[in-house]
C-alpha cells in the first residue's frame, strides 16, 4: 500500500465509509495527480510541501476558514469530518507529513 492509498483509507474511515455532505467523498475516485489539483468548494485541498496551505489539513485541524462549529475565530465551514469523530491526530499527523514530503506515492511502511 502507498502512502496515497493510505490517505485514502484515513479519510474512508474518517466517515466510515459512508457517502457524505454536499461534496461526497471526493477521494476515492481520484488518482494521486488529480488529487494533487482537487479543489473543493475552489480551495486548493493540497499543496505538496505546504501543510499551512493545505485545506484539508485545516478542514480536519479545524483552522480558519474550518472550524465554524468549534468556535474556530473568522471560520465560515464547520471542522470536518461534519457529523463524525475528529480524526485522531496521529492520523493527522500522517497527512502532514505526507504534505510535507511533496505528496509522494512512495511505499507505506506501518
Amino acid at each position: 500500500m502507498t502512502r496515497f492509498e493510505r490517505l485514502k483509507q484515513i479519510l474512508d474511515e474518517a466517515v466510515e465509509g459512508h457517502d457524505i455532505g454536499a461534496h461526497g467523498a471526493f477521494w476515492r475516485p481520484l488518482n494521486l495527480e488529480q488529487f494533487k489539483q482537487k479543489k473543493v468548494y475552489g480551495r486548493r485541498l493540497v499543496v505538496p510541501g505546504d501543510v499551512i496551505s493545505s485545506n484539508l489539513v485545516l478542514a480536519l485541524r479545524g483552522i480558519a476558514p474550518f472550524g465554524s462549529d468549534i468556535g474556530t475565530t473568522d471560520a465560515t465551514y464547520p471542522r470536518m469530518p461534519v457529523g463524525f469523530q475528529p480524526l485522531p491526530e496521529d492520523k493527522i499527523v500522517f497527512i502532514e507529513e505526507w504534505i510535507l514530503s511533496g505528496c509522494p506515492d512512495d511505499q507505506w511502511v506501518p
